[in-house]
């Protein structure tokens, strides 16, 4: 019965059932009745585990097949610190966190290609900690910064100083990503400026010893939109960021001439 089995397992599998057949019309009558049972066993054994083998191949393609498809970039959170360009060198700066939260679309040039586009929609959070405010002066009609007072930058006077620049926009960008995991995506944004405001908590700035409490947003002067390019470079979920914003926040002659460049770090979650 070895050698039967033996003979069996290594005959292609689509030539098992006929090579039986033909065996056993062939030699059914030499055979004893306890010979016909151990070659059905054998015969049911062989066509179980060809049939298990074949299965699990496919069940292992298909692994690896959607492995390689979970990461495409589609919700994507860049956690960055922003650098603030051109500002006076009478503000001090400090660290700016921000963030960006984008849903994108992933178009693949073909189906098999490393190559594809994304496109979608996203919200970019921007901050800016220093020892001045930015605020309209009504009598110039320009947006400037007016440093605080030394003494009140002290952290028992100062809890909270914060301007914060909000936009909307459209990403769009072109993707490479490698079957190793590497990636590298290079875009642009073009969006609408939603907020710029600055955010006050402490000591009266005439002063008066009361403690102040306030948010006031400015809307004269403004751009209304934002132009970036960006670039991500990294492996599978993770990767580096860095962005730069091509205009100024203000229009010519009603503002500082100052501009976001950020660098940080990217997550892309599915």
């Amino acid at each position: 019965m070895a050698k039967v089995y033996k003979k069996l397992k290594n005959l292609p599998y689509h030539n098992i059932v006929d090579k039986v057949c033909v065996y056993l019309q062939t030699n059914f009558f030499r055979m004893k009745f306890s010979k016909i049972i151990l070659l059905s066993i054998c015969f049911c054994f062989v066509f179980t585990t060809f049939s298990q083998e074949q299965k699990d191949n496919d069940f292992n393609q298909k692994l690896k097949k959607e492995a390689v498809e979970v990461f495409r970039d589609r919700l994507i959170v860049d956690v960055f610190h922003s650098f603030w360009m051109n500002v006076p060198k009478t503000v001090t700066p400090k660290f700016n966190p921000g963030f960006n939260v984008a849903v994108l679309w992933d178009f693949k040039a073909t189906k098999k290609s490393p190559i594809s586009f994304g496109l979608g929609v996203g919200c970019i959070f921007h901050t800016q900690f220093s020892n001045a405010q930015l605020r309209y002066n009504n009598d110039k009609g320009i947006n400037k910064y007016y440093v605080l007072p030394e003494i009140l930058t002290k952290k028992d006077s100062l809890k909270l100083n914060r301007m914060t620049y909000i936009n909307c926009n459209i990403p769009l960008e072109f993707r490479y990503r490698h079957k190793n995991g590497f990636k590298f995506t290079v875009g642009v944004r073009l969006g609408l400026v939603a907020e710029i405001s600055q955010r006050y908590k402490g000591k009266n700035l005439e002063g008066s010893g009361i403690t102040d409490n306030y948010k006031y947003f400015l809307k004269t002067g403004r751009q209304t939109a934002n132009f970036d390019i960006y670039m991500r470079c990294g492996w599978k979920f993770v990767a580096v960021y860095y962005s730069y914003q091509v205009n100024k926040l203000f229009t010519e002659g009603k503002g500082p001439a100052v501009n976001p460049m950020s660098l940080g770090i990217s997550l892309s979650l599915f």
